[in-house]
């Protein structure tokens, strides 16, 4: 429910290890289930990344979000703070 009052956001660091401590988890899942499926965290954009590799030769069949899309929110991330920036 929105009641129109802005709540603070918590420090981004517990926040990071909560998701970091998610994805282990996550992996250790799909280990179990020997499944080639990797959860990781990418640094630039605090996203969880989702890899299926090909067991037999390590070659990323899928990644998800794609480096691509990772790339063009990193870039977007930093035109949105320059934007901001010029404004301010």
């Amino acid at each position: 429910m929105d009641d129109g009052i802005l709540t603070q956001r918590q420090p981004a660091e517990p926040v990071r290890a909560e998701l970091e401590a998610a994805v282990s988890e996550m992996n250790e899942v799909a280990q179990a289930a020997d499944r080639d499926i990797a959860f990781k965290l990418d640094d630039d954009s605090g996203r969880v990344v989702v890899s299926v590799t090909d067991r037999a030769t390590g070659d990323v069949i899928r990644q998800i979000p794609s480096d691509e899309a990772l790339e063009l929110a990193a870039h977007l991330s930093d035109a949105r703070s320059l934007l901001f920036k010029t404004e301010a």
